[in-house]
């Protein structure tokens, strides 16, 4: 599978040429995308590539089957081509100007103000909010989406320490990254989509430094580290489960459990039988993709033609009380791949394989065109938007953009929480802390 690792890392230097181009004009969003897919794709190609043998894994030995990850991951490629190639043109199409100007030092220091605001109330919403939401129908999405302030206000705090050239905040700023999947391990058990947003969080941060050399010097380290990171992680995870899920317990012993990942700390390695396993089981979604396209082609399942995401889903619960209950990732995986997962298990489909079960090889392009070119939309409206101090530009645009962070999700959640978004925009834009650089900027609406 070495050639095809070859042309996705073509088509991430065509992405930051291309696509992202000169810095501090917009990306943020499209390069999170892109990375976050990756992630769940190209590392699971690894051990077919590197490794002598892959193991079987116990509880379903198709995904070791290297016929139908290289149709997957092939699959793969189709719709990466296609988002690199929506990004590029909606670069194209949109010659309005977008480099972030310079700011005085008060003006800076203001937005460094509002990102740690929207930080709080990110921070609030997500670990207190959330939780009591389930409580209320249909309030979940709009909690969810106000918790993606957190990575607002990243953006906001960067942005200024970046205008300010603060080394000293910038630094500390990044300290903090960490702490995303951190929290969500130690209450709930799983680092989830936090780590799309720490991506989130660091194109932002490519997008709008002059000198991205560093990031090029330190990216190759921060790979191999990170997987690293992952094996361990996979390894202590039974433990912390249990710690987390089945004794509840204290934050103390919670914090000394999650700890044993630095301390057990382990540089991955494809001759290991277990980080192999690791690799395989979590972050090669090609295989479930493979199988649905081997399922489909030889007529053991139909073409679902979008029913996937039911226009009526989008209904409150509030509204309709009794609306059926629909199908997760696990039901949607298991209904194209006939792989039964276990109770409790968490399956997300991601868009390529939905795109994919959906409308085929035409769907794949098509949806994953249209997410390239709208994200890139949202990416250069953003940078327009803090350029002219806009408070509500930036909010229409990012909220909604950063639901989408979600390349392993499925499309109706993942429909929902946009929906939720919007309407948490336009609330945000009211409160009076998120309106105080407004009056100074020229304002604007969003695309």
């Amino acid at each position: 599978m070495l050639d095809l690792l070859v042309v996705w890392g073509a088509l991430l230097v065509g992405l930051v040429a291309f696509a992202i181009g000169r810095p501090r004009e917009g990306g943020a969003l499209t390069v999170a995308y892109f990375l976050g897919l990756s992630l769940i794709h190209v590392p699971g190609v690894l051990p077919f590539e590197f490794s002598p043998s892959v193991p079987f894994l116990p509880w379903a030995e198709t995904l070791s089957d290297p016929e139908a990850t290289r149709a997957g991951f092939e699959m793969t490629i189709i719709g990466m081509a296609a988002f690199v190639a929506g990004a590029i043109l909606a670069r194209l199409l949109d010659r309005r100007h977008v480099a972030l100007p310079g700011l005085p030092r008060r003006r800076a220091q203001a937005f460094q103000g509002l990102g740690r605001r929207a930080l709080a109330l990110g921070g609030f919403s997500y670990f207190a909010l959330i939780p009591a939401a389930g409580l209320v129908p249909s309030l979940t999405p709009v909690v969810s989406s106000l918790a993606t302030l957190l990575i607002v206000g990243f953006w906001l705090v960067l942005y200024g320490a970046v205008q300010q050239a603060d080394r000293r905040g910038l630094k500390g700023t990044l300290l903090l990254l960490p702490v995303l999947p951190l929290a969500t391990l130690v209450t709930a058990g799983f680092i989830g989509y936090t780590v799309c947003w720490v991506f989130g969080v660091l194109a932002f941060l490519f997008v709008i430094v002059r000198r991205r050399v560093w990031f090029y010097l330190a990216s190759p380290l921060a790979v191999y580290l990170g997987l690293s990171l992952f094996v361990t992680y996979m390894g202590q995870r039974g433990g912390i489960r249990d710690v987390v899920w089945n004794r509840q317990a204290g934050i103390a012993e919670r914090l000394d459990r999650v700890s044993t990942i630095l301390t057990e700390f382990q540089l991955i390695d494809l001759r290991s039988s277990a980080h192999i396993t690791a690799l395989a089981d979590r972050l090669n979604q090609n295989a479930f993709v493979g199988i649905a396209v081997e399922h489909l082609e030889s007529g053991w399942a139909d073409f679902a033609y979008g029913t996937t995401v039911p226009f009526w889903a989008l209904i409150p619960r509030a509204v309709w009380p009794d609306k059926p209950v629909v199908g997760g990732g696990g039901s949607l995986v298991s209904d194209f791949t006939g792989i039964e997962f276990g109770p409790g298990t968490s399956v997300g489909a991601g868009q390529v394989f939905e795109f994919y079960v959906n409308f085929g090889a035409a769907g794949v392009v098509t949806g994953f065109l249209l997410l390239g070119f709208g994200l890139m939309r949202l990416d250069r409206g953003i940078m327009r938007a803090l350029a002219e101090e806009d408070a509500r530009g930036l909010m229409l645009r990012a909220l909604p953009g950063t639901t989408l962070l979600q390349p392993g999700g499925n499309l109706l959640e993942i429909l929902v929480a946009s929906v939720g978004a919007v309407i948490v925009a336009h609330l945000v834009v009211q409160v009076r802390e998120f309106r105080v650089f407004q009056a100074a900027g020229a304002g604007g609406q969003a695309d």
